[in-house]
């Protein structure tokens, strides 16, 4: 995995129209589960379930953009799921939209978790 690959990621996700901090939830693990329904002309995020148990919770608009992103750079459904699942746990809304406003610039921090997710689902390719 790239880091091109990783920055096209978070600055699609920004763009996406993220807004605000995420919510956070007082219990330690919620499952939030979507299934996208969108209509995709290349036939790669349509009827995909995303199932992510991390504390920070993605619009649906977040969610379809990042799997047909994600999808279009020749990985499985999985990975993309698992990546996102992956960075619901530490990457908030609004951090994605400090990419966005900082014209792409992804922070130290954010490099690292997003490293991380995708090393972590990459038994999933």
């Amino acid at each position: 995995m790239t880091q091109a690959f990783l920055l096209a990621t978070a600055v699609l996700l920004a763009a996406a129209g993220c807004g605000g901090g995420g919510s956070k939830s007082s219990v330690a693990t919620t499952t939030v589960t979507k299934t996208l329904t969108t209509t995709n002309p290349t036939g790669t995020a349509a009827g995909v379930t995303v199932t992510t148990h991390g504390r920070f919770h993605y619009p649906a608009t977040v969610t379809e953009n990042y799997m047909r992103s994600c999808m279009k750079n020749n990985v499985t459904q999985a990975y993309c799921a698992c990546t996102l699942d992956k960075l619901s746990n530490t990457v908030s809304t609004g951090d994605f939209a400090r990419i966005g406003l900082s014209g792409g610039r992804i922070s130290s921090r954010m490099r690292k978790l997003i490293t991380q997710a995708a090393l972590a689902c990459r038994d999933k390719l």
